[in-house]
Parts: structure tokens; C-alpha cells; sequence
């Protein structure tokens, strides 16, 4: 087998070029001037990933397996795709760099699932039209709609299927409350939540669980091998990287190489590429720029991480796939999932909020309804990157009850609705900072105070008036902040989680060449599936890379492999 790199480069130029604005500058020796990046000197110049490793000598192999179909990577796509093939008949073996199975958060969304129609909860079509509508506007389109088109149609089954073989491992299903946004930017029903009694709080623990389940199916159930601490290095694609991906080699904890034959196809599910500092510079400079110096803190690979905020996978499948020739997606710079809007009062902070968002100046910045994604830009564009939240105690009485998070488990539910009373009782328990007249409270802030007493005025006389002349935020969520006490928070920066997207596929997750052309024998699933997201990831369809990517994609492919 040969890596041809010169083959290589020439494939990953057009990648570069489309990329061309996410970096300013090649790097040069210390003792050299600074080179001048262009268009012209781009597609000349190699960063690190562009670079295949030398090949193993076949004498070097250790062992070869040959099976059906090799998945790479034990996270809920790729241990759920495996399942869904083994289920199938398929002839299946997982190996992933980490010890065991992982994932992080638990949202999983689903339209129209059996779960849904039990709890009452109908669909409602026109509400899902506009909201996924809004998603891919929000996304300038720069979106594959043949993908999204197959998650929308397919999303039931697939929540289905995973409902009767979680629950035969001992998972109940359950939904997250929705949103609560008058604009109805945010949310459609069907945030599914997976949970057991070690473990209530599906919303935040479910993927976990998940993950595992399905690599119980494929152990115990079907009879697989999943292989851990096993490092992929690279892929062999037949005729000189032109004809079929047909096997992979990768090296075992104790440092033999393996090679993974497959005689279907092998399915990349590594994760996303925040670990690599070049191509989160490259692919996603906003974020690296933002959050840079919390990724240089820890370069050390955790294949383990779960949730992790300074970078979580060094792009090993998005680096394979390049080297044989693979193209990358086609919206540059790549979507992070990102947050950091301003705290406050409310079951999440995506929720409406009725209330006022000051920055240091003592000035209003944006509209209070948005969400913690797309709000997280507008403190992070501000010079301190600083904001604060204040409301008074009536904004406790604007509704009834306030949801909680969790799962009832004999009649006792975690992190149960709370009423107005006990609402307002909790926060002035001590979690905010407080003060009985909005002078005293102004006064623990680090802001501009005459501005912010004559920002919160004007508001008050919009929130009278039911007009908001300065952001026009929804009348239905102006309150005046005139009863004490008051409340106030105070946030700073952002967090980042991960990066999404990577290879370019298509609506089978079958990866392409630059030609648009699907690579015999090679697939994707989960968070690197190229051109799902774009922009950045917004959160307003709570639990979609989830529900889509590591659900209802890599049950589809499994199926789809194991009829080839």
C-alpha cells in the first residue's frame, strides 16, 4: 500500500482554498521574517493534518481481522450503528482509543415518537415546519437539506427501535419540559431524556447510558468484539487511493499494529477535532480565538473526556479521511457548540427571559430573548466580554409553576416544578446576588451605576407601556423591575464543548471526494457528519446532534450496511 502524498495535497487544495479566510498567516522560524500568506501561497503550504504517517511495513502487522463491517470509535454513534448492523446479522467489530464507552450530555431529539403519542404530546406540523425552518435560516443554509430531510423522516422509527432495546436494558424514556418562548425560536416537542435509578437525570446523564447499553447488545447480545485502547492510524484505500477503503490499520496498548479488514465498510465515528490546535485555527477560528488559551492549557488526548471544555478529540477520522482523499465539507469555518449568554432565572437559559441584560457600561445590548448560543456571541462580542441579569421577585409570578429536570421514579421526581412561591423563596435563599432597592444592587456590581439606574428606567417605562423601543423585545416578556427585592447575576466568557462536522457525505452518510463523488467502503456517523450544522450550533432544536447524528443516522447505516 502506498500513501500518496502528493495525491494527497492536490485534493486537499480545494479545501484549503474554501478555508482561506479562516488563517491569516503561515508560521516561520524565529529567526526568519514573517511570510506573507496569499492566495496565490496557499494551497503551497502544508499544515500538520495535511500530512499522512509513513505506512507500516506488512511485515510489522501483528494481526489481521477481517470482518463485514469495522466501526471506529466507541461513543453513542458508532457503538448504536454497530448495534443496529449486529441486530441485522451483520458482522460486526467496534474499536475505539478510549477503555470504554462514552458520551456526554442527554438530549435526544425525535419527532413523532410512539413515547410522545403515550404522554399526550401531539405534533404539531406546522410549528415543526417553522422551527426547522428557522434552524436552517439560522444556518444560512449552508446545510446538506437531503440530510435533514432523512433525520426529519426517519427520526420516529429510529426513536422507536432505540425505546424497545434500551428498555430491555433496563433504560426508561422520558421528555424534557419544553421551552418557554412567546417568539417560538426555541424547541419542538421531543427532547427525549434516557435515565435508570443510578442515574435520574437523563437530560445531563442519559448518553452515557446509552453508549454502554448499545455496547452491551454488542458483546453480550450479539456476540462482537469491541477492541479498546486501539488507536487507528490510517486508512488503505486500494488502486493508489482511487478505488475502494478496504481496511485500517491501527495500533493496540501494546503497541502492536492491527489491521482491520473490511469486506462491507468501515464507519468513522471518532468524534470532532477541537484537541488539534491547527485545525481548530483552520476549520474553526472564531472559537479558537476566543477560547485558545483554554485549549493550550491541556494537549494531552483524553479518549475517556466526557464533559470537557478544552477540547475533546484530535479529528482522527476527519485526518484519515483527507489522507486518502476524501473532501472536507463544504461550509468553512465549521459550527462550535458554544455558549456563555447572559444567567439567570429559569428551568435553562435558553428560556424567555423577562428581565434586563446590562453590560459594564450600564447599557442594554441586545434583546433579553436569546437564546444561550446565539446569545453567547452577543456578550462575547462586548469589549470585557462581561454582562449581568437583573429582575425583581414579581418576574417569580409570571407564570404558575417553573419546570424542573429529571424523572419520577416511585412518585418522586428530581428537580421537580417548583410554584411561584417556592420559586420566589429560592432565590432569595442566596443564589443571586440580591439587594432591596435597585441603587444598593447596582452598587455590588463592577458597572457604570448612573447608567445602569437610567437603563433600567427606560426599561420600566417600556415594560408600562408594552413597548420596547430599543430591542423590541416580545411585549409579552416586558416586566417592570420595580419590587423588591432584586436580583442580579454576573457572567463573564463562554464555554465551548465541542466542534461539529468534518468530511463531506451524503444523505446515505456515504463520504465523498472532492468531486462530490461517494468513496466505495467509507461512512461517518455522529458529531463529525459533514455539512448537518453550520454557523454555530444554536440549541434551538434542543438535543438534534444527538437525536440525529448519533441516533437516527447511525441506525439507519447500520441497516443499510447490513442489507449491502
Amino acid at each position: 500500500m502506498e500513501l500518496n502524498r502528493r495525491s494527497f495535497l492536490k485534493g486537499a487544495g480545494a479545501a484549503a482554498a474554501a478555508a482561506a479566510v479562516a488563517s491569516t498567516a503561515s508560521v516561520a522560524a524565529a529567526d526568519e521574517a514573517p511570510e506573507v500568506l496569499t492566495y496565490e501561497t496557499l494551497e503551497s503550504k502544508n499544515w500538520s493534518w495535511m500530512i499522512p504517517p509513513e505506512p507500516i511495513a506488512d511485515e510489522d502487522i501483528a494481526e489481521v481481522k477481517t470482518h463485514e463491517i469495522v466501526v471506529i470509535g466507541s461513543g453513542m454513534s458508532g457503538l448504536c450503528c454497530g448495534a443496529s448492523a449486529a441486530q441485522m446479522g451483520a458482522d460486526v467489530i467496534v474499536f475505539s482509543a478510549g477503555t470504554k464507552p462514552i458520551s456526554r450530555g442527554g438530549s435526544v431529539q425525535a419527532i413523532g415518537s410512539k413515547y410522545e403519542a403515550e404522554q399526550g404530546v401531539e405534533d404539531n406540523p406546522d410549528l415543526r415546519r417553522e422551527q426547522i425552518m428557522m434552524d436552517q435560516v439560522a444556518a444560512n443554509h449552508m446545510i446538506n437539506s437531503r440530510l435533514w430531510e432523512r433525520w426529519m423522516n426517519k427520526s420516529a422509527e429510529s426513536m422507536d427501535w432505540a425505546i424497545d432495546m434500551l428498555g430491555e436494558k433496563g433504560l426508561y424514556p422520558s421528555l424534557a419540559p419544553q421551552y418557554d418562548d412567546v417568539d417560538v425560536l426555541n424547541g419542538i416537542p421531543g427532547e427525549h431524556n434516557f435515565w435508570n435509578e443510578n442515574a435520574v437525570l437523563g437530560v445531563f446523564q442519559g448518553a452515557p447510558l446509552m453508549a454502554a447499553a448499545w455496547a452491551s447488545y454488542l458483546t453480550d447480545d450479539y456476540g462482537c468484539e469491541i477492541d479498546y485502547e486501539t488507536v487507528a492510524q490510517y486508512l488503505i484505500r486500494d488502486d493508489n487511493n482511487t478505488g475502494r477503503v478496504s481496511a485500517v490499520i491501527a495500533k493496540d496498548k501494546d503497541g502492536r499494529y492491527i489491521k482491520y479488514e473490511a469486506t462491507k465498510a468501515i464507519v468513522l465515528a471518532t468524534g470532532d477535532f477541537s484537541k488539534d490546535p491547527d485545525m481548530m485555527a483552520y476549520y474553526c477560528p472564531y472559537a479558537w480565538k476566543q477560547f485558545k488559551d483554554m485549549f493550550l492549557a491541556s494537549t494531552e488526548v483524553d479518549y475517556d473526556v466526557a464533559m470537557g471544555y478544552n477540547g475533546l478529540m484530535p479529528g482522527t477520522g476527519q485526518k484519515m479521511g483527507l489522507w486518502i482523499g476524501a473532501a472536507w465539507q463544504k461550509a468553512i469555518p465549521n459550527a462550535p457548540m458554544m455558549n456563555g449568554a447572559v444567567s439567570g432565572p429559569g428551568w435553562r437559559v435558553i428560556d424567555s427571559f423577562c428581565g434586563i441584560n446590562l453590560a459594564s457600561d450600564g447599557k442594554r445590548f441586545h434583546n433579553e430573548n436569546t437564546n444561550f448560543a446565539f446569545g453567547a456571541y452577543d456578550k462575547l462580542y462586548l469589549p470585557d466580554q462581561t454582562a449581568y441579569g437583573i429582575w425583581d421577585i414579581n418576574y417569580a409570578y409570571t407564570r404558575d409553576e417553573w419546570p424542573g429536570l429529571g424523572c419520577t421514579i416511585n412518585n418522586v421526581t428530581s428537580y421537580k416544578p417548583k410554584t411561584a412561591e417556592e420559586t420566589a423563596e429560592g432565590w432569595k435563599a442566596g443564589r443571586y446576588i440580591t439587594a432591596d432597592t435597585l441603587e444598593d444592587l447596582v452598587a455590588q456590581l463592577d458597572i457604570d451605576q448612573e447608567e445602569a439606574l437610567a437603563s433600567i428606567a427606560r426599561y420600566n417605562e417600556y415594560a408600562k407601556n408594552g413597548c420596547d423601543e430599543e430591542y423590541h423585545v416580545n411585549p409579552a416578556l416586558l416586566h417592570p423591575i420595580d419590587t423588591p427585592p432584586f436580583f442580579a447575576t454576573k457572567s463573564t466568557g463562554g464555554t465551548f464543548l465541542t466542534v461539529m462536522g468534518g468530511l463531506r457525505c451524503d444523505e446515505n452518510l456515504q463520504i465523498l471526494d472532492e468531486n462530490d463523488q461517494p468513496i466505495e467502503g467509507l461512512y461517518e456517523v455522529g458529531t463529525m457528519i459533514g455539512d448537518f450544522f453550520a454557523g454555530t450550533y444554536n440549541f434551538a432544536i434542543s438535543g438534534l446532534n444527538l437525536g440525529a447524528c448519533c441516533t437516527t443516522f447511525p441506525y439507519l447505516l447500520g441497516r443499510d450496511l447490513a442489507a449491502l
